[in-house]
């Protein structure tokens, strides 16, 4: 629904939802840390209680695995203790913290580059899930390995991000399998299904914490997502969490002109949607200079009359 930005009672300029290209940052991040960091929270409640949701919904599906029962439990539970390290090491880093610093936990996370050390019993009794589990380490390591070597190179005044960190992995292809309605009383499948989704919350969240810490310089890069925007402000949802009345830098890509316009603003609003587990966030552009404005402006008026030719006037008669 179109809406009025607000200052006070004055009415600034109408708004609309849109796809946009937008990149959000803090305006202070933290520097006085052991690693660089935007001071952004990547595990919010929302995604500490979706995490709790997904591993319960695992511990139900393995409860319920009859063939090789006290094997497959151990791996499941290995497996998601592994993952769970992961997802710690990673708010640790997103918190400005080094885990090389302590040698005993550093220790620890070269161990977990071993992989998963339940699981090769699985290769003569059960070669399929064997397969599968092989399949979700690959993945697991490839970020686990991603993120070891950004704590390596990162300095207080650095975090050491790789760009394009890929989706599409070969178990991805297998789960989209799996989501047909007949394995959906299988347990075994179900509880790969789950432990998969527990993971992937995990992965999702590190690999913005790796973005916000490269992405800026790349806009073509950027998520396109849907806005609702007005030349003096945004309001849009994000898995991540900002500070309320947090001063951020946003960048808009404006693709039809190759060009990027940035405002200064301030965060005026956060609402958490339960049912998404994820946050709204509204943000007001605090003295927007003309030449910016305009150009966002002009972006949005576009793109209200591509909207307008493409409505069938027939459609109704």
């Amino acid at each position: 629904m179109n809406r009025w930005f607000h200052k006070g009672n004055s009415r600034r300029f109408y708004r609309l939802d849109m796809p946009l290209k937008v990149f959000i940052s803090p305006a202070s991040p933290i520097r006085d840390r052991d690693i660089f960091a935007t001071g952004i929270d990547y595990f919010p409640p929302t995604i500490k209680q979706l995490i709790e949701i997904q591993k319960n919904e695992a511990f139900y599906w393995i409860k319920r695995i009859q063939d090789q029962k006290v094997l497959m439990t151990t791996l499941f539970e290995e497996t998601i203790n592994t993952i769970e390290f992961f997802g710690r090491c990673a708010e640790a880093v997103s918190k400005g913290i080094n885990p090389k610093l302590d040698p005993n936990y550093w220790m620890t996370i070269k161990q977990y580059q071993q992989g998963f050390t339940t699981i090769e019993p699985l290769s003569q009794s059960a070669p399929k899930t064997y397969r599968y589990f092989k399949l979700i380490e690959e993945k697991y390591l490839f970020f686990l390995n991603t993120l070891i070597t950004s704590i390596e190179k990162s300095t207080p005044n650095l975090f050491a991000a790789q760009r394009n960190l890929p989706y599409g992995f070969k178990i991805d292809e297998i789960l989209q399998q799996f989501k047909a309605e007949k394995f959906s009383k299988i347990p075994l499948i179900q509880a790969i299904l789950s432990l998969a989704s527990y993971m992937e919350t995990y992965i999702e969240a590190y690999r913005q914490i790796n973005d916000d810490n490269i992405l800026r310089d790349f806009p073509e890069d950027w998520i396109q997502q849907k806005v609702n925007v007005s030349a003096s402000g945004l309001s849009m949802v994000m898995a991540k969490r900002f500070k309320p009345f947090e001063k951020v830098d946003i960048f808009i890509f404006i693709p039809i002109r190759k060009a990027v316009c940035n405002f200064n603003g301030s965060i005026v609003d956060i609402r958490t949607i339960e049912n998404q587990h994820k946050e709204r966030i509204a943000i007001n552009f605090e003295f927007p200079d003309s030449k910016n404005q305009n150009l966002l402006q002009n972006e949005i008026q576009r793109f209200e009359i591509e909207e307008t030719l493409e409505i069938d006037l027939n459609a109704s008669v």
